[in-house]
């Protein structure tokens, strides 16, 4: 097995800080966010959005931390699982895999058909017409899917073409709006704290869920060069990028509509369009465009760095070995890339014939990224577990980074899981926490499937899990 590993594994040393860093920033999607959390986070929260954002991203560093410290010994395109498997044990991170990955194809399921929606009202400007609807969202899926397969450079440069056209109008837009003193010139008002609890807890939960997937550099360590230097700072990087840009946009935006009329904007479906007429009218038409383009970043590095945690733990032998199949040609694992994005779609598509796609997309973006909070909240644990294990071994790490903020990072992750699962919701997401429940259960039963099948494949994963890099010697750098 580690010979078919290192004569067909993945290439090493493909991308640098800049490449590895696009990945997370991308699949953030700060445009994608900002346009459809703002106005609900108003909504909530009043003109504060702007210091809910700022305390988020704060927060989502201590779990940006725990990844990067684990980044920072064990560089391995299992990611989290090799993380968990390193410090709790196999079954706990096989048990977590499951639950991220499904956690994954279902939330992504709900954004394919909401694309699919959007592209078939706002581009071809038609109503929502069933069949019409769901090809497009095929044919998306296979365009997002495509530069994943085509190679990591080429996926990357997509990454970063996308990235740019986002980010730069956005910006353009946010601050030509400072700069003009927006509807009644600037105030401090959305840095000040803002009154009821509930509602502000609420809002925390759609700021906190915003930053999902800046860990995307993990995956790509066998890929980069001095993963151990580069990976740690793309997965703190992308937080602290993706939050500059969502205060700013924020704030831009509040401005725009002034601090006294936040029920104007929360009322309004498009805000971000309203301000661009009034302010930047050349990029009002653009709007759609910006989203698309935020999405589709988002897409394709979502679909890299999944494929490459697919492919290792199939390279581990804990899912079928046919998922560790690396394209010959492009270097790619492509076959991991169709079986994460085919059941997404799949899912997407089949919700439709049940409700509509606004509620198909809301009820499953919700349900799945639950299991991606699980996997920050195990690998927020496994850092002080892991703590402790190197401790008793003589090897003193320091307490802060390894103990005090992952426990912070907990306590922060705590928020949205109150948000999505706390009781008295409408239908369907008065079912979410059944349904939480049900997506445990598969992966705790599955980890206990394998060990009855197969349980060499428990003992084998940790070396299989790491691959070549995390042994290569030359990438070691003192531990900080």
């Amino acid at each position: 097995m580690a010979t078919i590993t290192k004569r067909a594994g993945l290439q090493r040393g493909q991308l640098g800080l800049f490449g590895v860093i696009m990945p997370g920033v991308a699949q953030i999607a700060p445009a994608f966010n900002l346009f459809f959390t703002t106005g609900l986070m108003v909504s909530l929260a009043g003109a504060s959005a702007p210091l809910v954002f700022l305390i988020s991203m704060v927060g989502m560093v201590a779990t940006a931390s725990s990844l990067a410290q684990f980044a920072s010994i064990y560089p391995s395109a299992g990611s989290f699982i090799t993380y968990i498997t390193r410090a709790i044990g196999t079954r706990v991170a096989v048990a977590v895999g499951v639950i991220t990955i499904l956690g994954y194809i279902i939330a992504f399921g709900g954004i394919y058909i909401f694309v699919g929606g959007y592209i078939a009202q706002n581009v071809f400007n038609s109503p929502h017409i069933w069949a019409f609807t769901q090809i497009i969202t095929i044919l998306y899926g296979v365009l997002v899917v495509a530069p994943v397969v085509l190679g990591l450079r080429f996926g990357v440069r997509v990454t970063v073409a996308l990235y740019a056209f986002e980010v730069i109008l956005l910006l353009a837009m946010s601050i030509t709006i400072l700069a003009r003193g927006g509807n009644a010139g600037l105030s401090a008002a959305p840095f000040h704290w803002p009154g009821g609890s509930t509602d502000v807890l609420l809002t925390f939960s759609l700021a906190v869920l915003a930053f999902g997937g800046f860990e995307a550099a993990a995956p790509l360590a066998e890929e980069t060069e001095n993963p151990r230097r580069n990976v740690p700072i793309a997965v703190i990087g992308a937080v602290v990028i993706s939050g500059v840009i969502y205060v700013l946009g924020s704030y831009a935006l509040v401005t725009a509509f002034g601090v006294g009329h936040a029920g104007v904007l929360a009322a309004d479906p498009n805000p971000f369009h309203t301000a661009a007429k009034a302010f930047i009218p050349f990029a009002a038409p653009l709007i759609t465009w910006i989203f698309l383009s935020s999405v589709t970043s988002s897409y394709v590095a979502a679909n890299t760095q999944t494929s490459r945690v697919i492919y290792a733990g199939a390279r581990g032998g804990l899912w079928s070995r046919s998922l560790a199949g690396v394209s010959p040609r492009f270097r790619t694992p492509a076959a991991a890339a169709v079986a994460f994005v085919a059941p997404s779609i799949l899912i997407g598509v089949v919700s439709t014939a049940f409700t509509d796609p606004g509620t198909a997309s809301g009820f499953l973006s919700t349900y799945g990224i639950l299991g991606l909070v699980i996997m920050y909240l195990a690998a927020n644990a496994a850092l002080i577990v892991d703590w402790a294990r190197l401790r008793r071994r003589g090897e003193h790490k320091s307490v802060w980074l390894w103990v005090v903020v992952p426990v912070i990072g907990i306590a922060v992750l705590a928020i949205p899981v109150w948000g999505d699962l706390r009781p008295g919701q409408p239908s369907p997401y008065n079912t979410l926490p059944w349904l939480t429940l049900a997506l445990v259960a598969a992966g705790v039963i599955y980890q206990f499937v394998l060990g009855a099948v197969r349980p060499a494949a428990l003992k084998m994963a940790p070396a299989l899990l790491e691959g070549e890099e995390s042994q290569a010697p030359e990438d070691s750098v003192p531990a900080a």
